[in-house]
């Protein structure tokens, strides 16, 4: 082979080379382009909070719920690629943090076992998000994570998580995302915020001023069956000098299957619940256990939860979190929806504390708008649940606008049907006693 024929092949390999080396970059870039290709959703509302986002809609994008899903305290929406590279999460937390935001993204970060390259404050779309960029060799993965807050010590976050280094495609979709949020402050939340300042200040200020009422329920199936009863009243402490003037008690038992449940529960707290203790003991009957929860909330606008069993005697689990304006002790429920019913409000949400110290979120409906009930109908609200083995309510009120009768519906569908004491101690002869001791608490309390 001749030295010119030598430079002529050395030249044929050295632009196969370069031409190979650019096929391989514009397929790279191609790869790229696919992963950052992607077309917004329609807005996704969640339910009575006046928020709207949107998520990835085709290019490998599914979304794991049609919606907002709730569990522990906070509404998730989920959206994954298919090829597992890339996962959408937003989260609204109803409970606010007890961390800073930048605290947070450090807390991350360790969960990571990652660093944080980048952190900034931006405003996308309608809302200013502090953001982190947060990086882990050892998961290979990248975090874009941001967080807004929102009145009522909710808060707003936007996760978008990606397998390998290239920041483009989640930079440029978490920014899209991001752009996408709405919020509108007037919502079934904030019509819920004032009908409860409404009702610590003058609703429980009526009940007041009227005689102590024991209202007595039966728990029944669709069949027409006796599960069990509930029993609940709410007086007032005369002794002006005592902040805890405000006493409510209950009591209920269900006969479920082959297990029998009852709950009592006391309930203390100032007129307006700027304070309350309340303390609520369930018992399993079938495996003779008992489970005592304590809420305490202080001046502070701290809710301190002590939790026992008799099981673990020596195991009590202490946890905390703010209280906020949103909520409302189950106890005062059933005289919460009556106020609402008597109120000018279509539809409010509030977040009940439950007994047994768990948050679920509560949206009331009028079942016909004023201007279009009809002058025969039995008034009605619907309310649903979110997070509990109940996820839809029917109440019916009675001419007086006290309730008569509601339907559940969940995982145990059942049925609460007002009755006379007489009729239910009849039914449930083995409760006289506890129902006694009840009903002398909470007398005693409004003669003080």
């Amino acid at each position: 082979m001749t030295d010119s024929e030598k430079l002529r092949r050395f030249g044929f390999d050295k632009i196969a080379l370069l031409v190979l080396l650019l096929v391989g970059f514009l397929f790279a870039e191609l790869i790229v382009l696919s992963q950052s290709r992607f077309k917004l959703s329609k807005p996704v509302s969640l339910p009575g909070c006046g928020l709207a986002v949107s998520v990835p809609a085709g290019g490998g994008f599914s979304r794991l719920s049609d919606g907002f899903r709730y569990n522990d305290n906070e509404f998730r929406l989920t959206c994954i690629r298919s090829d597992a590279a890339m996962s959408i999460n937003w989260r609204y937390f109803i409970v606010p943090f007890e961390k800073t935001v930048d605290e947070k993204f450090h807390a991350q970060a360790s969960d990571m076992k990652g660093v944080i390259e980048k952190t900034g404050s931006e405003k996308l779309g309608q809302f200013t998000f502090d953001y982190a960029r947060i990086f882990s060799e050892k998961k290979a993965t990248l975090l874009f994570s941001g967080i807004v807050l929102l009145p009522d010590g909710r808060t707003l976050s936007l996760e978008v998580a990606q397998k390998g280094r290239n920041i483009d495609p989640a930079e440029k979709i978490f920014r899209s995302l991001a752009a996408s949020a709405t919020f509108t402050p007037a919502s079934p939340l904030a019509d819920g915020r004032e009908l409860l300042d409404n009702f610590r200040l003058k609703t429980l200020a009526d009940i007041f001023q009227k005689n102590t009422r024991q209202n007595y329920y039966y728990i029944k199936d669709y069949t027409g069956r006796n599960l069990g009863f509930i029993t609940d009243a709410i007086s007032l402490k005369n002794n002006r000098r005592d902040a805890n003037s405000l006493t409510a008690v209950s009591l209920y038992f269900i006969h479920s299957g082959i297990n029998s449940f009852a709950e009592r529960s006391l309930f203390h707290s100032e007129p307006n619940l700027r304070s309350f203790r309340w303390v609520s003991q369930q018992s399993n009957l079938l495996i003779n256990r008992d489970l005592t929860t304590s809420l305490k909330l202080d001046q502070q606008g701290m809710i301190t939860v002590l939790t026992s069993a008799t099981s673990v005697p020596q195991k009590n689990i202490m946890q905390k979190f703010a209280f906020t304006s949103t909520m409302l002790p189950e106890i005062l429920f059933n005289a919460f929806i009556e106020g609402f019913q008597q109120s000018s409000f279509n539809s409010v949400m509030v977040d009940l504390i439950l007994s047994d110290s768990r948050i679920t979120p509560a949206l009331l409906t009028r079942a016909r708008p004023q201007e279009d009930a009809e002058p025969n109908a039995a008034p009605a609200v619907e309310i649903a649940f979110f997070g509990t083995d109940t996820s839809e309510q029917t109440t019916y009120f009675d001419s007086d606008g006290k309730i008569s009768l509601s339907e559940a519906r969940g995982k145990l569908s059942y049925k609460l049907e007002k009755t006379q004491r007489d009729l239910l101690v009849a039914d449930f002869p083995a409760w006289l006693e506890k129902l006694e001791v009840i009903e002398q608490y909470v007398n005693e309390k409004s003669k003080d």
